[in-house]
Protein backbone atom coordinates (compact mmCIF):
# COMPACT_ATOMS: atom_id res chain seq x y z
CA UNK A 1 0.00 0.00 0.00
CA UNK A 2 1.26 3.44 -0.89
CA UNK A 3 0.78 5.29 2.39
CA UNK A 4 0.77 8.62 0.54
CA UNK A 5 -2.86 7.79 -0.28
CA UNK A 6 -3.59 8.60 3.39
CA UNK A 7 -2.77 12.26 2.68
CA UNK A 8 -5.96 14.20 2.10
CA UNK A 9 -6.83 17.76 1.17
CA UNK A 10 -8.51 20.31 3.41
CA UNK A 11 -12.11 19.67 2.33
CA UNK A 12 -11.81 15.92 2.80
CA UNK A 13 -10.04 16.45 6.14
CA UNK A 14 -12.91 18.65 7.33
CA UNK A 15 -15.41 15.92 6.37
CA UNK A 16 -13.40 13.28 8.26
CA UNK A 17 -13.26 15.49 11.35
CA UNK A 18 -17.00 16.18 11.16
CA UNK A 19 -17.65 12.43 10.86
CA UNK A 20 -15.95 11.81 14.21
CA UNK A 21 -12.29 11.17 13.48
CA UNK A 22 -9.84 11.78 16.31
CA UNK A 23 -8.05 14.96 15.21
CA UNK A 24 -4.46 15.48 16.36
CA UNK A 25 -2.18 18.33 15.30
CA UNK A 26 1.57 18.70 15.61
CA UNK A 27 4.77 19.83 13.93
CA UNK A 28 6.49 16.41 13.71
CA UNK A 29 9.63 18.30 12.71
CA UNK A 30 11.64 16.17 12.80
CA UNK A 31 9.55 13.07 13.35
CA UNK A 32 10.89 11.01 16.23
CA UNK A 33 10.05 7.58 17.68
CA UNK A 34 8.36 9.39 20.57
CA UNK A 35 5.86 10.83 18.07
CA UNK A 36 4.90 7.32 16.96
CA UNK A 37 4.46 6.21 20.57
CA UNK A 38 2.37 9.29 21.42
CA UNK A 39 0.08 8.83 18.40
CA UNK A 40 -0.35 5.14 19.31
CA UNK A 41 -1.48 6.23 22.79
CA UNK A 42 -4.07 8.55 21.26
CA UNK A 43 -5.52 6.00 18.84
CA UNK A 44 -9.01 4.81 19.77
CA UNK A 45 -10.31 1.48 18.55
CA UNK A 46 -12.42 1.74 15.41
CA UNK A 47 -12.14 5.54 15.35
CA UNK A 48 -10.18 6.96 12.43
CA UNK A 49 -7.24 9.19 13.32
CA UNK A 50 -6.65 12.36 11.33
CA UNK A 51 -3.28 14.02 11.91
CA UNK A 52 -2.92 17.66 10.92
CA UNK A 53 0.58 18.84 10.08
CA UNK A 54 1.31 22.28 11.52
CA UNK A 55 4.33 24.30 10.48
CA UNK A 56 6.76 25.66 13.07
CA UNK A 57 8.41 29.06 12.65
CA UNK A 58 11.62 27.59 11.21
CA UNK A 59 10.87 24.11 9.82
CA UNK A 60 13.57 21.54 9.17
CA UNK A 61 11.47 19.49 6.73
CA UNK A 62 8.76 20.67 4.35
CA UNK A 63 5.17 19.91 5.38
CA UNK A 64 4.73 17.35 2.58
CA UNK A 65 7.74 15.33 3.75
CA UNK A 66 6.43 15.35 7.33
CA UNK A 67 2.98 14.31 6.08
CA UNK A 68 4.48 11.35 4.22
CA UNK A 69 6.40 10.25 7.31
CA UNK A 70 3.32 10.46 9.54
CA UNK A 71 1.21 8.66 6.91
CA UNK A 72 3.59 5.71 7.11
CA UNK A 73 2.50 5.01 10.70
CA UNK A 74 -0.05 2.19 11.02
CA UNK A 75 -2.11 4.00 13.69
CA UNK A 76 -2.65 7.02 11.45
CA UNK A 77 -5.57 6.77 9.04
CA UNK A 78 -5.40 10.19 7.38
CA UNK A 79 -3.01 13.15 7.22
CA UNK A 80 -3.58 16.73 6.07
CA UNK A 81 -1.86 20.04 6.38
CA UNK A 82 -3.39 22.07 9.20
CA UNK A 83 -6.13 24.34 7.99
CA UNK A 84 -8.87 26.61 9.16
CA UNK A 85 -12.14 25.30 10.49
CA UNK A 86 -11.11 21.85 11.71
CA UNK A 87 -11.60 21.33 15.44
CA UNK A 88 -8.46 19.79 16.92
CA UNK A 89 -8.90 17.46 19.89
CA UNK A 90 -5.22 17.04 20.78
CA UNK A 91 -2.54 19.68 20.11
CA UNK A 92 0.98 18.29 20.17
CA UNK A 93 2.79 21.47 19.13
CA UNK A 94 4.00 22.31 22.66
CA UNK A 95 5.16 18.72 23.16
CA UNK A 96 6.95 18.96 19.81
CA UNK A 97 8.74 22.14 20.92
CA UNK A 98 9.95 20.29 24.03
CA UNK A 99 11.02 17.25 21.98
CA UNK A 100 13.04 19.45 19.64
CA UNK A 101 14.74 21.28 22.53
CA UNK A 102 15.71 17.94 24.11
CA UNK A 103 17.01 16.65 20.78
CA UNK A 104 19.15 19.75 20.27
CA UNK A 105 20.50 19.46 23.85
CA UNK A 106 21.32 15.80 23.23
CA UNK A 107 23.17 16.55 19.99
CA UNK A 108 25.13 19.38 21.61
CA UNK A 109 26.07 17.16 24.56
CA UNK A 110 27.35 14.47 22.19
CA UNK A 111 29.32 17.03 20.21
CA UNK A 112 30.94 18.37 23.41
CA UNK A 113 31.75 14.84 24.55
CA UNK A 114 33.62 14.14 21.32
CA UNK A 115 35.64 17.37 21.53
Amino acid sequence: MDTRSKIVLGEEAAKLAAAGATVVSGYFDPMLASHARRLAQLKRDRTPMLVLISTPSDPILPARARAELIASLRVVDHVAEAGEGIAVQVNLEMEDDTRLEKLIEHVHARQRAKS
